[in-house]
């Protein structure tokens, strides 16, 4: 699987009072990694290993090149009222699901990319739609999955906490993928959980946990988190 720490380098994202939401993202996703790898489970790979900047679309296609299972992106909320905050979780809006069909047939050769059999190109259309259509589900799945352990462990989350938008980062047709907010950096209380390094640890342990289930028990029966909302609100 491949953890994508947000932001780096010469976008460090979101500013707390103490700290940039790159440098959270960062020592969160090398918790992770160190969280799933001591389990003996999981090939993990990294987006970025250092304050470094990574294109947006090269994290997608680091994620398709190693033909990940699942993709994360890590981040770190902002908004103008300090006392908001909270953990939600993002999953490809169907707006965002019509652009990147639109990206990745601008090469003539997608189909190949997909694995397709390129003899007919309306039955490599429906057959990319349904690709991607199974991407979506299981992208929610494992949402559902994470937001129930996120809850189970205590950690706050914003009263709507299944959310959807057309992030550059979720746009692969054929790796599900979710981006985390891990909390508002822009809240006292959240920048500490966040910087606290028991804390980031506790809270990377719970969504390793929620790993660990969606690839133990794919078609468990969840609560189902609601989505609605753009970003930075209750």
């Amino acid at each position: 699987m491949v953890i994508d720490a947000g932001h780096g380098g010469r976008d460090p994202g979101a500013s707390g009072a103490k700290v940039s939401e790159s440098e959270v993202t960062l020592a969160a996703a090398l918790a992770l990694k160190a969280e799933l790898e001591r389990t003996g489970r999981y090939r993990v790979l990294l987006t970025r290993e250092t304050n470094t900047y990574v294109d947006l679309y090269r994290r997608v296609a680091i994620a398709r090149r190693a033909d990940a299972d699942l993709f994360i992106s890590l981040h770190a909320d902002a908004g103008t009222d300090p006392a908001v905050r909270g953990a939600s979780v993002y999953t490809l809006s169907e707006q965002g699901a019509g652009r990147a069909v639109r990206e990745f047939t601008r090469s003539d050769n997608w189909h190949r990319e997909l694995h397709l059999p390129g003899r007919d190109p309306s039955v490599d259309r429906i057959l990319l739609d349904m690709t991607q259509r199974a991407t979506q589900n299981r992208s929610a799945q494992f949402a559902r999955v994470l937001l129930t352990h996120l809850e189970a462990s205590d950690h706050p989350l914003l009263r709507r906490s299944h959310r959807d938008a057309g992030l550059a980062v979720l746009l692969a047709p054929d790796v599900p993928a979710v981006l985390l907010e891990m909390g508002f950096i822009t809240n006292p209380e959240d920048e500490r959980l966040l910087t606290d390094e028991r804390a980031r640890r506790r809270l990377m342990r719970s969504v390793a946990d929620g790993i660990d289930r969606y690839f133990r028990e794919p078609a468990a029966a969840l609560v189902t988190a609601s989505t609605d909302g753009p970003a930075g609100q209750p």
